[in-house]
């Protein structure tokens, strides 16, 4: 029961944490010492071998992975339009939390692994200025390659499908689609069902590779994996980041005109949902992204409250799993 439980648990957070932008499902599952089970155990069904028991595993953690991205997703959107600044405060203490975990594993570290972290920093830190300056269009092929995308980065720790997602300007897309699923609105198979066809194939290629490396490379790819990690929270400044399309879209009138009030946007036709979401969009001028000075003191106070209980929060599931996880990955020492 005990082991059914962790698995449950386990499922749930994986799925929780690939809804939040710079939260690493694979991490989750690490820090509940399931990670190399799971890696195995995708690796055997991908190559086509079933085992009764490795099918109940997967069974267990994807129907509760299921669960949690189906049922938290319209919550999420609407944490993330009325307290931005607090949701991405605690996306960066739930992300750094899961460093001391890698760090662990790639005791005592040596010089391959200082560069390895150093080049994961710096791919995550060039995917941040992508960010900032590339709009990716919407279409089949890029939902294909966004499922690709966010498959392969949802099961390695440290690495934030959904943050990956964020860069290509398919997060909010994507959960949006899952909301209106939710609420059987089957024009969102259009969006999901390319993207859930580029993730099997993604989660496919990507196991039997992270199996050999984990194996033979271990302590090199999790220094990688940490770098990646560290430099993940460099695109989650909490103040200042712009509410995407479908976020907006998930608003009422009356929360569209309150918030573009508060945030000194004059809207043209008030009373057009799809006008305000398209304005909103357009004028929005953050009023302090750089300067922690220029923040209210309160705003302040809240946003370091979030990051820690997001550090807690990650520190407490990584003792949970550490009989388990640890020493290694592979249960090897370092």
């Amino acid at each position: 029961m005990r082991r059914v439980v962790r698995l449950i648990v386990g499922g749930l957070l994986m799925g929780v944490a690939n809804l939040i932008p710079g939260v690493s499902g694979g991490t989750m599952i690490l820090a509940v010492g399931i990670y190399n089970e799971f890696i195995e155990s995708v690796a055997e069904v991908t190559a086509l071998r079933f085992r009764f028991r490795t099918i109940v595993f997967l069974g267990i953690v994807g129907s509760s992975a299921a669960v949690s991205v189906v049922s938290l997703s319209g919550v999420i959107l609407f944490l993330l339009f009325h307290h931005s600044s607090s949701m991405f405060a605690l996306f960066i203490g739930l992300t750094l939390g899961g460093a001391p975990l890698l760090y662990r594993s790639v005791c005592p570290v040596r010089g391959r692994c200082i560069i390895a972290v150093a080049a994961g920093i710096a791919l995550m830190a060039g995917i941040a200025a992508l960010k900032t300056g590339t709009t990716m269009p919407h279409n089949m092929v890029i939902d294909l390659f966004s499922g690709v995308a966010g498959a392969v980065t949802m099961i390695l720790p440290g690495i934030s499908g959904s943050y990956i997602l964020l860069v290509l300007g398919q997060y909010d897309r994507v959960i949006g689609s899952i909301d209106d699923l939710r609420r059987m609105n089957l024009g969102s198979l259009w969006v999901l069902v390319p993207f859930g066809l580029g993730a099997a194939g993604g989660l496919a290629a990507l196991s039997n590779a992270l199996k050999h490396l984990l194996h033979h490379y271990e302590k090199v790819t999790i220094g990688f994996l940490l770098g990646m990690l560290l430099g993940s929270v460099l695109g989650l400044w909490p103040w200042g980041q712009r509410p995407t399309e479908k976020i907006l879209e998930k608003r009422s009138l009356a929360e569209l005109v309150d918030f573009a009030d508060r945030n000194e946007i004059a809207l043209a036709d008030p009373l057009d949902h799809e006008a305000c979401v398209a304005q909103i969009q357009a004028d929005w001028k953050p009023r302090s992204i750089r300067s922690i000075g220029a923040i209210p003191r309160d705003q302040l106070a809240v946003s370091a409250a979030f990051l820690v209980l997001g550090l807690v929060i990650t520190t407490l599931l990584g003792r949970l799993g550490r009989g388990e996880s640890e020493p290694g990955l592979n249960g090897d020492t370092p």
